[in-house]
């Protein structure tokens, strides 16, 4: 719990401050002007685009979780992950929809963990993927770049060891190795080895990773299009192609800890990342908030509906977490 308190507070902390540097130069009445000015007519783009970034995802889970999982299922539980990490410190989302996935189609929760692990892993690998693919041919910031070059030794690190894991004897290896030193975590994190190598066999054939890839990529677009949308609203001249560039930093970079819901960082990382490609400031602090907000509302609506609906509490994801 000490260590949740401590995350916790590192991460108001954090938003607090980086909120305060993307405040820091905005002209209240531009920003206000540029709000009043917003195009309705693609206001209500960037929440479709949402949803189907959504689908695609649940898609994506509900093939990696298995067969007995539909995609409302897994659709369900992923928006209800989504809601408790805009309302929740310490990020525990994903526990929660691995959670509600194992509560609404009974099916073991370390196992449930496991296919979370991996469909992070491949929203990862989409993330980097749109990256390069639409990565901006104008000179970058030297502290985007060298963030870049970690990136890439993490999607490095990410595919090794999905490798070694997929691998029964290493795992069983690495299994044994955890328990040796008899430790409640390392013991748990030891199972979580174990069912994540018996998902990686079952899913590991060339044409699973194809489709997995592609619609990982196809996810991160519909969620640039989003920001796109979001842009032509608010009248911000950005061309399409550096949409996803944006979107793939943006989110690579809310791995940072942060408030629930990611307030102040979110603002920051657009704001700096929109400065690149010569937005203001007061402009993109405004699309900061219409993006923000067109994901975070839709997310906590939904979220509320069907956590009440699939009856699950929060005190039930704290002992799962522990």
């Amino acid at each position: 719990m000490k260590k949740h308190r401590i995350i916790t507070a590192a991460g108001f902390i954090i938003s607090i401050v980086l909120l305060y540097f993307s405040l820091k130069g905005i002209e209240y009445r531009q920003l206000a002007e540029t709000i009043a000015r917003a195009d309705l007519a693609y206001a209500f783009l960037p929440v479709c685009c949402i949803f189907l970034c959504l689908t695609l995802c649940s898609f994506r889970w509900s093939i990696i979780t298995g067969s007995s999982v539909r995609l409302r299922d897994a659709f369900i539980a992923l928006v209800i992950g989504l809601f408790i990490n805009n309302v929740l410190p310490a990020r525990v989302g994903e526990v929660a929809r691995a959670y509600a996935i194992s509560k609404r189609r009974d099916i073991p929760f370390a196992y449930a963990v496991s296919t979370v692990f991996i469909d992070r892993v491949f929203d990862l690998m989409g993330l980097l993927s749109i990256t390069f693919l639409f990565f901006p041919g104008q000179a970058l910031p030297s502290s985007v770049s060298k963030g870049l070059y970690l990136l890439v030794a993490i999607f490095v690190v990410c595919v090794i060891v999905l490798f070694a894991v997929s691998r029964e004897r290493t795992a069983l290896r690495m299994a044994g190795f955890l328990q040796r030193f008899r430790r409640p975590l390392l013991d748990k994190l030891a199972t979580r080895v174990i069912e994540i190598q018996k998902n990686l066999r079952r899913i590991s054939t060339p044409g699973h990773i194809a489709l997995f890839v592609v619609l990982s990529i196809a996810n991160w677009l519909s969620m640039s299009a989003a920001l796109y949308f979001s842009l032509k609203t608010l009248g911000v001249p950005l061309p399409f192609v550096y949409a996803p560039f944006v979107t793939a930093l943006l989110n690579m970079g809310l791995a940072v800890p942060s408030s629930p819901g990611y307030i102040g960082v979110y603002q920051f990382l657009l704001v700096y990342l929109l400065a690149i490609f010569g937005i203001p400031r007061t402009e993109s602090f405004a699309v900061s908030l219409f993006f923000h907000a067109s994901w975070y509302i839709p997310y906590n609506i939904l979220g509320f509906i069907f956590i009440i609906k699939e009856q699950v509490h929060i005190k039930d994801i704290r002992k799962m977490e522990q």
